[in-house]
């Protein structure tokens, strides 16, 4: 185990000798914006005997975002809001957060009776942070509860009631926990008939992957999901710009409605910045080729603090967070104060490790032409060069060996030292090999921009996993909107490709698709006359790791665990309805029983139809029906089997696998 004191009270000891040192910088514009108090970060409320009666209740007109929670604690959880500018601008009000205990899980968010809950004060909205606020009430509530919440300003308005989990006690042990994972929700794309369904899941919390919005404005797929950006820009430039995305995504009911029902628990993927971004390490700076800015280091940064000033005001995050102040720029960048990974324990059941895996990265391989690129066509000549690294060294140790969590979390052994049955990864790009022709060294990789452009730092990780035999490994992963599941190993390069290739199974991964974003399917990179069966073979020809890929369809994953096994079930959810009953089917379902690295395979029904019809499909509107059998959401295990009823009653098993 790392020790948790090494590097005081924050993650990097770089950040400690700048400010030791009295750095300094050029990045004038930029240190205005992190300069004290410019960014939003969660305050302590304040407990008052107030006793606000407003006069609207549940106004949304007030509170045009809704209200969401995140990032709980075991005494705990940062809930957030945003006030209505013109309201803000024009009354001067207090604004009062009010938290009551839920009487069960089953008692929808309506129900929520305040009387006896406790009141308390936090900062009235300003404009300096788009009338954004985030209250952290850790160590004011009681470990494992659910607990229903609401903002009131004044006696004027109350914003819809929100409901949150705290974390179990570090040495609790809970039976079961169970997830909702989504990932990839651009909005242009389609409607979140996904996440009205995840409001809709009996699910402990609500983990998202990445990419939870894009830098991007244009013309929607769909009526009514056109963006445009103050700047006028097709791409973000300003934190006005990232602003107006986040209020854009945030203003939508169906993803309000999941929000408003489950905690949240984020890491970013690139679009909450930029697309494909890595760390130049010779300039000390991010980086990437998709943006005007790409190059220009200064501009890079200045980017790179407008995307998460728009983060820490708009997200319930909690964060390891050192305002730069006037120290910003080329001696300070986002490395330095910035950290996002953290990890949360549910007791001994399981432990979920969040990282980062864009702000440390090594820049995209190199290729024959000498240039830096994401696509691994033709293949790189460094993809696998011992010093490239996606975690960053500080991140890597604190991952495998432990160390400190940002404030109310409990510090973390690491993988290999945790005591938690279930050790989850949440990991923004996929770590299994995926290959697209040929067979062992000779094959070609997809995509550098996941960990196939990192296979040295991938195959000590997987090595250490091995040595130190560490069970119940599984990895939860997004990005690529496609659904997934598969074997992770220590390489993947024995030309044989046989079960065992590339030495013994250390852990199981599964990806969970885009809520909307367009998938390989939609974006031509299957063929269209193709069925998703004969796709699936395909890929699993060339990769014996994978047991199951698809690419032609959109919706989330839940990913239950007890004792004896944990269960991934993947639901598909038409993009093209926009309402809170959209069309909702049960795709596949796999089982892994605990100590184990098998993948029991218990739903499986062919999914033979075309690529291209489903793609037009997913704009056009579906007629198809959704599987009754697999719409019921409560996540219910009456027989003790280690798989949720829904998921039992839609197989063909009796009694599970």
């Amino acid at each position: 185990m790392t020790d948790p004191t090494v590097g005081g009270e924050h993650r990097t000891t770089r950040r400690g000798v700048l400010k030791a040192a009295g750095a300094t910088s050029a990045g004038a514009a930029a240190a205005t914006l992190l300069s004290t108090g410019a960014v939003a970060e969660p305050e302590s409320p304040t407990e008052t005997d107030a006793e606000p009666t407003p006069s609207a209740v549940g106004s949304g007109g007030a509170f045009p975002q809704s209200v969401a929670s995140g990032d709980p604690t075991p005494s705990g959880a940062v809930v957030w809001t945003r006030l209505d500018p013109e309201l803000g601008a024009l009354t001067d009000d207090d604004l009062f957060l009010q938290v009551t205990p839920a009487p069960d899980r089953a008692t929808p968010n309506d129900a929520a009776d305040f009387a006896g809950g406790t009141t308390y004060t936090v900062s009235t909205p300003v404009a300096a942070h788009d009338y954004t606020v985030s209250a952290d009430l850790d160590g004011e509530l009681d470990a494992d509860r659910f607990y229903f919440y609401r903002f009131v300003y004044g006696d004027r308005a109350a914003s819809p009631v929100g409901r949150l989990r705290t974390l179990p006690a570090p040495d609790a042990s809970p039976d079961r926990l169970s997830l909702a994972v989504s990932s990839c929700n651009r909005y242009e794309h389609g409607y979140y008939g996904g996440f009205a369904r995840i409001a809709e899941e009996d699910v402990d919390y609500h983990v998202s992957l990445g990419d939870f919005l894009y830098e991007y404005a244009g013309e929607g797929s769909q009526p009514g999901r056109d963006i445009q950006l103050p700047s006028g820009k097709s791409v973000a430039h300003t934190l006005a710009d990232f602003r107006a995305l986040h209020r854009t995504y945030r203003a939508d009911d169906l993803l309000q409605a999941a929000m408003e029902r489950h905690t949240f628990i984020h890491t970013w993927d690139d679009h909450e910045v930029v697309n494909n971004r890595w760390w130049n390490d010779e300039a000390d700076a991010p980086d990437t080729r998709s943006h005007p800015f790409g190059g220009d280091f200064g501009r890079m940064r200045e980017l790179y603090a407008s995307g998460i000033a728009g983060m820490l005001e708009y997200l319930p995050l909690r964060v390891d967070y050192d305002d730069p102040g006037e120290d910003y720029g080329p001696d300070n960048t986002a490395q330095d104060y910035f950290g996002l990974y953290r990890s949360f324990r549910f007791g001994d059941l399981t432990e979920l490790f969040m990282t980062d895996e864009r702000l440390y990265r090594s820049r995209p391989p190199e290729g024959p032409d000498g240039e830096r690129r994401d696509v691994a066509v033709p293949p790189s000549r460094d993809q696998d060069a011992l010093d490239r690294t996606m975690l960053g060294t500080e991140q890597y140790r604190w991952f495998l060996d432990g160390g400190p969590n940002p404030d109310g979390l409990p510090n973390t052994d690491g993988v290999t030292g945790t005591d938690a049955q279930w050790k989850l990864h949440g990991n923004e790009v996929l770590c299994a090999a995926l290959r697209t022709t040929g067979a062992g060294p000779a094959s070609v990789y997809l995509n550098y921009d996941a960990w196939d452009g990192y296979e040295a730092e991938r195959d000590l990780l997987m090595g250490r996993l091995a040595r130190d035999e560490v069970e119940n490994y599984v990895t939860l992963t997004g990005d690529m909107h496609t659904y997934i599941a598969g074997y992770l190993k220590q390489d993947y390069k024995d030309p044989e490709q046989s079960e065992y290739a590339g030495g013994e199974r250390v852990g199981v991964e599964f990806m969970t698709p885009g809520v909307t974003s367009d998938n390989l399917g939609a974006a031509g990179g299957l063929p269209a006359d193709e069925t998703e069966d004969a796709i699936d073979e395909s890929v699993q020809a060339q990769n014996p790791h994978i047991e199951w890929f698809n690419s032609s369809r959109w919706g989330y994953t839940v990913v239950d665990m007890t004792r004896s096994a944990l269960t991934y079930t993947a639901y598909e959810v038409d993009r093209a309805d926009d309402s809170a009953d959209a069309d909702k089917r049960l795709l596949r379902a796999y089982r892994v029983p605990a100590g184990e690295y098998e993948l029991q395979e218990f739903r499986s029904p062919p999914l033979d139809e075309t690529v291209g019809d489903l793609v037009a499909a997913s704009v056009a509107g579906r007629d198809t029906d959704p599987d009754d059998d697999g719409s019921t959401t409560t996540r219910a295990d009456g027989d003790g089997t280690g798989i949720p009823d829904p998921v039992e009653r839609a197989s063909d098993v009796d009694g599970g696998v």
